[in-house]
């Protein structure tokens, strides 16, 4: 087998681990635990265990920071809006330019998730926090115990931490920064203005897509797209096909997940299109167990499609193409 099919097959085991941890633990929503060991998933160890670290970090951090003020502007939505603008357009900057991005926008995301869900579901803020901490420190952990055991190279230890400088200019980063930020306020404008479903998930995979050159901002947008409806399509048609056989779930919870694994690994143009199957087909699958009705999993992948493609209409409209330079005339 060559490193990327055992990554792909560590990454696979590990979401059947985190799942099945999640479901015994009776958290909330157990596909947060999948999502946490497919995004780390790396066949380089040191790149694995500083994503896990960082997003550990990142999602305490923003958890508990976002407790705190969602507590104190609750009943505020001007503030509200404000205060999630001003974190899309921090988490993407730091994305950007810090050295440590992935605690950064992670830890920002984080404060966003625990914000939006005081204005949608404030008595169960508490219940919600906790669960998202416990969900990804499961996911992590999950991946990286699959790695260690099975991915390349089993039983080698990472070399730490590895920080990672950054080429992106600060003027470049604010500019992106300014287009998340408004991206996400009309974003959470439209979900609450037309009562549209799933509002956290959808603005947290509208910005994973903003990057710093646009044309690579809608090549990914594209991607997420086409991944997202390839996964979304797996995954309703075998809630279609049995939908409540927990042996068939699972089974095909790890087929998909290991396919889609493979390409999301790749080194190859389309890698970000298996990336993407395969958040959608975790997110269309995995609710508390099999999912019971197929409206749920259609309403989120409809919400992402909406989002991402909102996210990436603000970003051309406020990055315009610009001219290409005149050429040069001939010399006198």
């Amino acid at each position: 087998m060559t490193d990327i099919d055992r990554q792909a097959l560590a990454t696979a085991l590990g979401v059947l681990a985190a799942v099945h941890i999640a479901l015994v633990l009776g958290l909330q929503q157990p596909y947060w635990a999948a999502l946490s060991v497919l995004i780390i998933s790396n066949v380089d160890r040191t790149a694995l265990f500083t994503k896990g670290v960082l997003r550990v970090a990142g999602t305490l951090f923003g958890v508990g920071a976002g407790y705190v003020v969602a507590m104190r502007v609750e009943g505020l939505p001007v503030i509200q809006a404000v205060l999630l603008m001003m974190a899309a357009g921090l988490g993407t900057y730091a994305r950007q330019r810090s050295a440590y991005a992935y605690a950064w926008f992670y830890g920002a995301l984080s404060f966003m998730l625990v914000l939006l869900s005081s204005m949608t579901e404030p008595a169960q803020l508490y219940d919600f926090m906790v669960y998202r901490c416990s969900e990804i420190v499961i996911g992590v952990v999950a991946a990286t115990v699959a790695n260690w055991a099975l991915g390349p190279r089993p039983g080698e230890l990472p070399a730490g931490v590895a920080a990672a400088p950054s080429a992106v200019t600060p003027e470049e980063a604010a500019r992106h920064a300014l287009a998340a930020s408004v991206g996400a306020l009309c974003i959470v404008l439209a979900w609450v203005e037309f009562d549209l479903p799933q509002l956290i998930q959808v603005l947290i995979s509208s910005l994973i897509v903003v990057d710093i050159n646009v044309a690579a901002t809608r090549h990914r947008g594209f991607q997420r797209i086409a991944g997202c409806l390839i996964g979304g399509a797996a995954g309703l048609s075998v809630i279609v096909i049995d939908a409540v056989d927990q042996l068939w779930w699972t089974v095909m919870l790890f087929v998909g997940v290991l396919l889609c694994a493979r390409v999301h690994l790749g080194r190859t143009p389309y890698a970000y299109v298996g990336t993407q199957a395969a958040i959608a087909f975790l997110v269309t699958l995995v609710d508390v167990g099999p999912p019971g009705s197929i409206m749920p999993p259609l309403d989120r992948l409809v919400g992402i499609v909406l989002g991402v493609s909102l996210m990436m209409l603000v970003v051309w409209a406020l990055n315009p193409p610009r001219p290409l330079p005149a050429a040069a005339g001939p010399a006198g």
